[in-house]
């Protein structure tokens, strides 16, 4: 199925504000970061750097737990099923150490789009 690249957003970890986890690293990605005006979306790849040794994560979109990673400290994840956004949605990723330890994380999540939804809402580069 072709793609269209809808481009990288990257934000940093900050003290846990949601109440979700406490006292931790948080990294959101609020609609406005985000910032997709498709339908939706995937976030077909995600970089994390920066994390403590041994620190983990969970990701959530909105309140719906999505994936734990276990390695968080440099990774990179390129799943087989793709996380879908939409207008509006939070991506949330929890992370397991004190957000006191000096070790603040980086995320880069890559979004697309299928060309196939595509459709009628914009103009391709290239096309008329």
């Amino acid at each position: 199925m072709p793609y269209f690249d809808l481009g990288a957003r990257t934000a940093s970890g900050a003290l846990d504000t949601t109440g979700t986890n406490p006292g931790n690293w948080t990294v959101t990605f609020p609609p406005q970061l985000i910032n997709v005006n498709v339908p939706q979306a995937e976030v077909y790849k995600i970089i994390v750097l920066g994390a403590a040794s041994g620190a983990t994560f969970n990701v959530y979109r909105n309140s719906n737990i999505f994936s734990t990673a276990i390695y968080a400290v440099q990774n990179e994840w390129d799943p087989q099923q793709v996380l879908i956004v939409r207008p509006g949605d939070y991506l949330y990723f929890y992370y397991s150490s004190a957000a006191t330890d000096g070790h603040q994380p980086v995320i880069t999540i890559w979004l697309r789009q299928e060309l196939a939804l595509t459709s009628g809402l914009f103009t391709l580069p290239g096309t008329s």
